[in-house]
Parts: structure tokens; C-alpha cells; sequence
């Protein structure tokens, strides 16, 4: 009886609260035992369904092992039939005797179940064999030969399985008597049991099961578990018996107590053609075991309700963890996204600085003598600039994916900076030895990229070797013949230039082979590696429409092996190759909001034959123009400018003038510029830091007449 909190009973309850109670109890109870019994009988028959359909499947298993035993042995007799064409009687001449051993080998050689195939006379000398034996051998006790010897229709003979003398491993044999009306001798072909072995083991049957090959007097000639010669089961060998005199019953199913596996089913194929049965069990507690598990599962009926709630309440935590995951991904997504239009802010600031410098030095080496100090001096400072030029676009193409601009590229070249780079950071004790061929080899893609890829696949090879050991780079012009798979891509036939990185170090571990290339995979300890190196590297090869091959063995090093489609384009000279073009004159009006880049296009517009006019910003600009629409033959303006942008200036003094060329030049390359420079029908664009001679190219094309075509720069999509 219940009790309150002071101890009294509950005074009171309705008769009908308690009858409707005792009505709720008999309703539930009737329909528990309504479910027990509905179980305990679906269990009955569920146990029946699960018994029959086990033995039909072991019978498709035994009936396609028995097919391809049949092929196996179709096989093997085809080759007895024609050895039986060699005759022993005769005298074969010492050409024979050197040609049908070979000719023997070759028939072997297609058939992999064959060890080894002989001919022996009725004296039992060996008189041709396709591999190393003895002229003799004592075959008494061999009944391959007995049999064939007393009995003249025996037929194809299948023995017992036996320890060959020749090779000492575990074979039966199938004999055939040579053709004749006296006894001639016998042809017979030592079959390998642990080819049919290793074949019934591939199958996966599961726990608690057997298969045997025996021959249909009940003798074992394979057992799958067995890795010696054994005696199949008394009671296998009877039913396989039984069998044979049952009217020649093609299948047969079957229940016997199996000492290797206890209660069992076993599911009979004859061989068709040859004196063979297939045997397939499995032991009843094996195949009973999802009905066990769906046995206990219908007992615990009556937990239904709380199962479910499990199920959904595990439902639910599965999809906040999936929610939790996708907004990590998207918060990641975000800070990259930031990441690079940061990284392209700070380009755009750094290319302004870079301009000055790279300009004004081009202008001090025209006015610097040729081999003096001051020449040299002046360049260095270029060739730091355009060292520093090339990290501003390797920031840019961080902040847009994908190949920048391809254009032909030098492999050696891209080897040789990179290198350089990284000389000074590594280790005393590492070396890196390099093999360049002196001719080009000339691919299509995006420097930035492929200098990452080069300085990745070193940066690995340096953490490889461990800070002592030895590097190897290599760049060669290679032709692939056929289509070919490799670790990363698919090679097609043609021409690639190939490089190779190779280290000394340890190796990688099979275990870890297959996610080299997975992004943030690394088996270095926290702070040492991101694992981002390889997957750019994949990532970046694939871009370039290349492949990547890997060679490793633990212990001996690992080689990366990079294929790129070579071009039959050619890198574009540098300016001081070739001579700038000189303008005649014409009037360009500069426009821009540093006053130091101003001066610097001003100059440099002055050397090369331009009368340049610069406005610092739009306004200054929109202002002379409008007292002198007619003085101006060109326009050269930033696109990136506080208050009125270049693109927003062009379309006010193209209604001054609409003839008008309009050159767009900027620090950062976004991924709407091209259609920015499309909106105002701009004749080029350029990107900073400028260079007097591709300023040169570009003005002198634009005034040549081709507006239309020229884009001196190109503008991803």
C-alpha cells in the first residue's frame, strides 16, 4: 500500500480504478502472451526457412566448385591426350629429346593446377618429363601406374593424394595408359593440391565451414583446411559412396557428425566426367547463428519501446554530430575565404610598393654601364623585386584556386629557383644532388603552382631523411607509349616532362601508403607536419592535368615521380632579351592614387617615346580631360582607387570621347575583373608591379589597331 510522507496510508480508492487497473494488466498480459507465442512460432518456422535456404546456397557453391574442378581436370586430361602422341618405344633422336621436354613445358606452363607431366615405359623408366627427374623411379607402390598397367580400359586414372619424390610437396595424379594393344607405358600429370587449396580458401564461406575434393570411392584428394595429406571423415566418406551407387545422383544434401566441425549439412556435387565429387558443410550451429541472434531479438519483444527510443535517440545525436560537423566545415570554409581576400589586400598594397622599386630599377639599369658596379647593384635589386613579384603572385593564387594564368614553363628553371630558395634551410648534413638536361622541357601550367609542388615534394624528402641523408632531383623528357594508372591520375599517351624527387630515408609503411594524399594526414608529431604538403601536391598535379607515381620500401627510401604534358609553346622572352617598342609621341593619361607610382609610370612612359600626363586620382584627372578631351590618345588607369574606382573614370571620359583605349592595370587579381574590364570594353589589362617592356608591348599593339584583342594580362573567369 502506499504511503504519504507522513506515514498514512492513502485513504481511499475507486473499485473502478482498481477493475480498470486489473482489466489493463489481463489486456497486456493476454497481448504479451499473444506476441510470445506469435514469436515462438515464427521462431519455429524462421529456423526451417534459415536451415533450407543455407543448403541451397551450398549447393550453388558446390555445384559452380564442382564446374570449375571439371574445367580444371578438362584441362589437365586435354594435355594427357596429347602427350599420349609421344612413344616411348621408339628412338628419339637427341634433337627430340631436347625439343619435347620443351614442348612439354609449354603445354604446362597455361595449365597452373599441373606441377609437372612425365611419361614412363613399362620398365617404369622415365622417358620424358617436363621438368628435372630421376630416369628411374620405383612406381611399385604407385597405383597411377599398377592399375594402368593390369587393367587396359581403366581409362583416366585419378590416385591418391602423395608426397611426390621429385619436389616433395603434397599432389595427386591423373594417368591415362599409353594407346596400344600391349602395355606401353603410361602418361600422367602430378596435379598441385595447394592449387586447388588456396582456390576453396579464397572462397569466404565463412566460420565453421569445410570444403573437399574427393574421389567418388570416398578418398580425400583435397581438403581446404587440411595443409598435409588427410583422411577424409568416415561419415563424409560413406554419404560420398552412398552417392556413387545411387543411381549416379548428380547432387546430393546430407547431415553427419563432422569431428572438425560437428553437426553439420553437407551439400554433394559429382564432378561431371571424371570420378570426382565436390563436398561443401557447414555446421549447423554456424548456420543457426542469425537465427539465434533473431531468436533472443523476438524474446526481448517487450523491450520494443525502449529499443526504439534508443534507436532514436542515437538517431538524433548522429545528426547534431553531422550538423556540428558540416558547420565546422562551413566556419572553415569562411576563415579561408577571409584568409585569401586578406592575402589578396595585402598583394594589392605590397605589388604598389614593388612597382616603385622594380620600375625605377629597370630605369637605372637603361642609364647604368654594362659591367659596371652600379649595374650590377641595380641588378640585384631587380632580380630581388622580381623574386619578391613572384611571392605576391604565389599569395594571389592562394586567394584563387585553380591554375593562374598558364603559360609555358621551363621545368628546369621552376627546380633550380626553388631549390635555391630553400638552400639555406637545410639541414648541414642533407645533400641534394640534381640532374638538369641542358635542352628545355617546357610544360603548360602555373609557375606559382608548380614551385609549390617542387618545394612540397622537398620539404617532405628533407623530414624523410631526418636531417642527414641524400636528395635527388631530376628533370627529363620522357614519351608514354600507353594508358597507364598510376598512385594519383591516369597517364595518356604522349609527351610529359618528368620529375623526380628522391630521398634515403625510411620509407613509407604499407599501412599508410593508401593516405599519402589525404589532406591534414601525417604521421609526424603535432607541429611538425599539417599534412597539406602532399594533398597540394595532388591537388596542384592533377590542375596540370598530370600524374603522380610513388616508389617506397621501407628502409630504402622513397621516390615521387611527377608527369606533366609537355607543350610545343616557348617561354616568352625577358625584357632585356628583347628590344622595347618606342612610342611616337602619343599623349597617355596616367592615373592612379599614389603619387610615387604616378612619377614611376611617367618616366617610364617618357623613356619609351610616350608624352605621359599623370593625375593623381580620378577627380584631377576627370578635370583635365574635360578642358582637353581631344590632347588624350590613351587612358592608363588603376582599377583600385579610393572614391571614383578606374572602370567608374573610363565610363565618364568615354562619353567625352568614345574612341578612347583604355588600359586597366592593378595590384590584385580578382575573380571579377575580367568581366570589369568586358563592362568598359577595356583595350588590355595589366597587373603590378608594371614592367617597361610588357608596358611597351602592350601600348603599342593597343595604338596598332588591335584594341579589340589585346589583353596583355590574362583574367581568370
Amino acid at each position: 500500500m502506499l504511503r504519504s510522507n507522513k506515514g498514512t496510508s492513502i485513504p481511499y480508492r475507486e473499485p473502478t480504478g482498481i477493475g480498470l487497473r486489473a482489466s489493463f494488466i489481463l489486456v497486456v498480459v493476454a497481448v504479451c502472451g499473444a506476441v510470445w507465442l506469435s514469436a515462438l512460432l515464427d521462431t519455429v518456422h524462421h529456423r526451417a526457412i534459415v536451415l533450407d535456404m543455407a543448403e541451397r546456397q551450398h549447393d550453388n557453391v558446390a555445384h559452380a566448385l564442382a564446374e570449375q574442378s571439371a574445367r580444371s581436370l578438362q584441362a589437365i586430361d586435354l594435355i594427357l591426350r596429347q602427350a599420349e602422341l609421344l612413344d616411348p618405344s621408339g628412338a628419339p633422336s637427341a634433337a627430340d629429346q631436347r625439343r619435347i621436354p620443351d614442348l612439354l613445358r609449354i603445354q604446362v606452363s597455361g595449365v597452373p593446377q599441373v606441377q609437372g607431366l612425365f611419361l614412363y615405359d613399362p620398365a617404369r623408366h622415365l622417358y620424358v618429363s617436363s621438368g628435372q627427374g630421376s630416369a628411374y623411379l620405383d612406381l611399385s607402390d604407385r597405383a597411377y601406374f599398377t592399375i594402368q598397367a593390369a587393367r587396359k580400359d581403366a581409362g583416366l586414372f585419378v590416385s591418391e593424394p602423395l608426397i611426390s619424390r621429385t619436389v616433395g610437396n603434397a599432389t595427386f595424379v591423373l594417368s591415362r595408359r599409353l594407346p596400344g594393344e600391349r602395355f606401353r607405358g603410361i602418361v600422367a600429370a602430378s596435379v598441385r593440391v595447394d592449387y586447388f587449396r588456396n582456390f576453396y580458401r579464397r572462397l569466404e564461406l565463412g566460420a565453421g565451414s569445410t570444403v573437399d575434393l574427393l574421389r567418388s570411392d570416398g578418398v580425400s584428394l583435397v581438403s581446404r583446411d587440411e595443409e598435409s595429406l588427410s583422411t577424409a571423415p568416415q561419415a563424409l566418406a560413406g554419404a560420398v559412396r552412398a552417392m556413387g551407387g545411387a543411381g549416379q545422383a548428380r547432387v546430393a544434401a546430407v547431415q553427419i557428425d563432422d569431428p572438425r566441425i560437428g553437426r553439420s549439412h553437407v551439400s554433394l556435387c559429382r564432378v561431371p566426367g571424371y570420378p570426382a565429387v565436390v563436398a561443401v558443410g557447414r555446421s549447423e550451429a554456424t548456420m543457426l547463428q542469425g537465427w539465434v541472434q533473431d531468436a533472443w531479438t523476438n524474446a526481448a519483444r517487450t523491450f520494443a519501446i525502449t529499443a526504439l527510443a534508443a534507436i532514436l535517440l542515437i538517431a538524433l545525436l548522429l545528426q547534431l554530430r553531422r550538423r556540428e560537423r558540416l558547420a565546422a566545415h562551413l566556419h572553415q570554409s569562411q576563415k579561408l575565404e577571409a584568409l585569401g581576400t586578406l592575402a589578396g589586400g595585402i598583394a594589392h598594397d605590397f605589388n604598389n610598393i614593388l612597382g616603385a622599386i622594380l620600375g625605377y630599377g629597370e630605369l637605372a639599369q637603361q642609364d647604368a654601364a654594362a659591367g659596371s658596379g652600379q649595374r650590377r647593384y641595380v641588378d640585384n635589386i631587380v632580380l630581388a623585386a622580381n623574386r619578391a613579384r613572384d611571392l605576391v603572385a604565389r599569395i594571389l593564387a592562394f586567394s584563387r584556386p585553380g591554375i593562374n594564368a598558364p603559360r609555358p614553363i621551363v621545368l628546369q628553371q621552376v627546380v633550380r629557383e626553388t631549390i635555391e630558395l630553400m638552400r639555406l634551410s637545410l639541414p648541414h648534413d642533407v645533400r641534394v644532388d640534381t640532374k638538369l638536361p641542358e635542352e628545355p622541357v617546357v610544360v603548360m601550367g602555373d609557375a606559382a603552382q608548380l614551385h609549390q609542388v617542387v618545394g612540397n615534394l622537398l620539404s617532405n624528402a628533407v623530414q624523410a631523411v631526418d636531417g642527414n641523408g641524400r636528395i635527388g632531383v631530376s628533370v627529363e623528357a620522357i614519351q608514354v607509349e600507353s594508358t597507364r594508372d598510376l598512385a594519383a591520375g591516369r597517364l595518356w599517351p604522349g609527351d610529359y616532362g618528368l620529375l623526380q624527387v628522391t630521398d634515403t630515408g625510411a620509407g613509407i609503411a604499407p599501412d599508410v601508403f593508401g593516405r599519402i594524399f589525404d589532406p591534414f594526414f601525417t604521421t609526424k608529431p603535432v607541429g611538425v607536419g599539417t599534412g597539406l604538403g602532399l594533398s597540394q601536391v595532388h591537388a596542384s598535379v592533377l590542375d596540370h592535368k598530370g600524374a603522380i607515381a610513388v616508389d617506397s620500401a621501407q628502409g630504402r627510401g622513397t621516390q615521387f615521380r611527377v608527369y606533366l604534358p609537355l607543350t610545343d609553346q616557348r617561354p616568352p622572352l625577358e625584357s632585356g632579351q628583347v628590344a622595347m617598342a618606342q612610342g611616337h609621341g602619343e599623349v597617355v593619361l596616367v592615373v592612379d592614387d599614389d603619387a610615387v607610382l604616378v612619377r614611376l609610370a611617367e618616366e617610364v612612359l617618357a623613356s619609351i617615346g610616350y608624352e605621359p600626363v599623370g593625375c593623381l586620382g580620378a577627380q584631377e584627372a576627370l578635370e583635365m580631360f574635360r578642358a582637353q578631351p581631344e590632347r588624350f590618345d590613351a587612358l592608363l588607369t588603376d582599377v583600385v582607387m579610393s572614391g571614383t574606382t578606374g572602370p567608374e573614370l573610363a565610363t565618364e571620359l568615354r562619353q567625352l570621347n568614345p574612341a578612347l583605349p583604355v588600359i586597366l592595370m592593378s595590384g590584385f587579381c580578382g575573380t571579377n575583373l575580367k568581366a570589369v574590364a568586358a563592362a568598359v570594353d577595356a583595350s588590355a589589362f595589366l597587373l603590378k608591379p608594371l614592367k617597361a617592356a610588357r608596358l611597351a608591348e602592350c601600348l603599342a599593339e593597343v595604338f596598332a589597331g588591335r584594341a579589340s584583342t589585346v589583353h596583355a594580362e590574362p583574367i581568370d573567369a
